[in-house]
């Protein structure tokens, strides 16, 4: 009987996991991305604490 349960049961959950993580990968994308851009030399920035403008 909790077998025939789960299936039903995971349906709208695997949905609602997948459509979240989904929003977190994108947020996770986008704050490795500012902080690559941040960390290599961004214009906001320093450069200078690097080699800025010669690491082309």
């Amino acid at each position: 009987m909790v077998q025939t349960m789960i299936p039903k049961a995971l349906r709208p959950m695997k949905f609602y996991f997948t459509t979240v993580y989904q929003e977190i990968w994108v947020g996770i994308a986008l704050t490795a991305y500012t902080y690559y851009k941040i960390s290599y030399g961004g214009k906001k920035s320093s450069g200078n604490k690097s080699s800025g403008s010669g690491h082309h």
